[in-house]
């Protein structure tokens, strides 16, 4: 018996060692909503950013297949900003119109200059990108 009362000593003391290093069991983890900068970032209609590039043509009346022209010369070097791109005709089909939405400028007035360089029917283009207005 007197063997018995050491060994229990022990493993008391092993336990007390291993509760210890464990830590607290009833500690909660950490709220997810502490971390908000994780995950993507949504954006709101109220911050789109909207690009308008109106293209002066020497057509009497301009198709959908004169924006295919366009894009044949031009669109792979600017696939990705014609590809998310509205395509518009004014009354009368003088003139052309891309609209772009969350765009970047600098590549939209590219893609103007490309446009007006490149196809014989336009003869220039405007570009209204945050509340400036780029003539071509």
């Amino acid at each position: 018996m007197q063997s018995s009362i050491p060994i229990a000593f022990l493993l008391v003391g092993v336990l007390a060692g291993v509760v210890e290093l464990c830590g607290n069991v009833n500690s909660a983890p950490p709220a997810a909503s502490e971390n908000k900068t994780e995950g993507r970032k949504r954006r709101h209609v109220y911050n789109t950013e909207v690009i308008q590039i109106e293209l002066q043509t020497t057509l009497k009346s301009a198709t959908d297949a004169d924006f295919s022209k366009i894009e044949n010369v031009v669109g792979p070097a600017y696939e990705q900003l014609v590809d998310g791109a509205q395509r518009h005709i004014e009354a009368g089909g003088a003139e052309m119109k891309y609209t772009l939405i969350n765009a970047d400028c600098g590549k939209a007035q590219l893609f103007a200059r490309a446009i007006k360089d490149t196809t014989s029917f336009i003869t220039g283009a405007t570009v209204k990108c945050n509340n400036q207005v780029s003539t071509i």
